[in-house]
């Protein structure tokens, strides 16, 4: 099973540990120490490299990520870091410094994934019209709606430009920030499987109370770093709509009316 022998030698043992419902994940105990071995075998074309992209994009701007020692179509190589306590209060303030870093333009230099589904990242001048074309109507056309359906959406899609005029440069983001994706290590908060783009920190922040949320310690943090936006509790449920609609193209179930009930308000 190893991919990466010429970097860990060879292995001594290994066990599965938890990686979402696409990847397998296993931790490795080799020669040259202890290593996380991500793998597909349903080979999503360039998803390691974009994994990898992604976390090297997000760690230059400071937000702590895995280290990433070779990566490769079939799998990515990365350190074991043990488990350790939360530190929700630190993971907020590591976030709001990401934040804090402004760009001119929405998206990213390399498409990645949300799931296995792709995102396009071309980088774009206009943040709305990128949120329009490579969010949610991407989104809106894997779930192949009929036509009344469809144009449920058109007046939510027309009215971007105003859910977003609060933006005047975009942040780098995570992108797919639930409690899944942060992960508690001895050497502090880790922000693992990201679908990194400039964006709208905003987006962030929504996805992190969309599933459960990340806890009060976390939000006064960030808060202590970084002010939040007015806008934030007009548009959360905006922000909102992108991953249910994401969920409902992975795993269908009652995703996609979760999402038509975020979208109400602004319909």
């Amino acid at each position: 099973m190893n991919y990466f022998d010429e970097y860990t030698g060879s292995i001594v043992s290994s066990r599965s540990l938890h990686g979402g419902d696409i990847n397998e994940v296993y931790h490795i105990k080799a020669d040259r120490g202890d290593f996380v071995v991500k793998t597909n075998k349903k080979k999503y074309p360039g998803m390691f490299q974009s994994e990898a992209h992604g976390l090297n994009a997000l760690r230059s701007e400071g937000l702590p990520v895995p280290d990433v020692i070779a990566v490769s179509e079939s799998a990515i190589l990365m350190p074991y870091y043990p488990p350790g306590k939360p530190d929700m209060a630190k993971a907020g303030r590591q976030l709001a410094r990401l934040h804090s870093t402004q760009h001119e333009t929405a998206g990213l230099e390399k498409d990645n994934y949300i799931g296995y589904i792709p995102q396009i990242n071309t980088p774009a001048a206009s943040y709305a019209d990128f949120y329009r074309v490579h969010r949610l109507e991407a989104q809106l056309n894997l779930l192949r709606l009929s036509v009344d359906e469809r144009k449920k959406w058109d007046s939510l899609l027309n009215r971007i430009p105003e859910f977003t005029a609060h933006l005047q440069k975009t942040s780098l983001i995570h992108g797919d920030l639930w409690s899944g994706n942060l992960y508690h290590a001895q050497l502090g908060p880790l922000f693992i499987d990201p679908a990194a783009y400039r964006g709208d920190p905003l987006a962030d922040l929504a996805f992190t109370e969309l599933f459960g949320g990340f806890g009060s310690a976390f939000y006064s943090a960030y808060r202590e770093v970084l002010s939040v936006s007015a806008a934030y509790t007009e548009v959360k449920s905006f922000y909102q709509i992108y991953p249910l609609l994401v969920h409902a193209n992975l795993f269908g179930g009652g995703y996609y009316q979760s999402a038509i009930a975020a979208a109400k308000k602004y319909m």
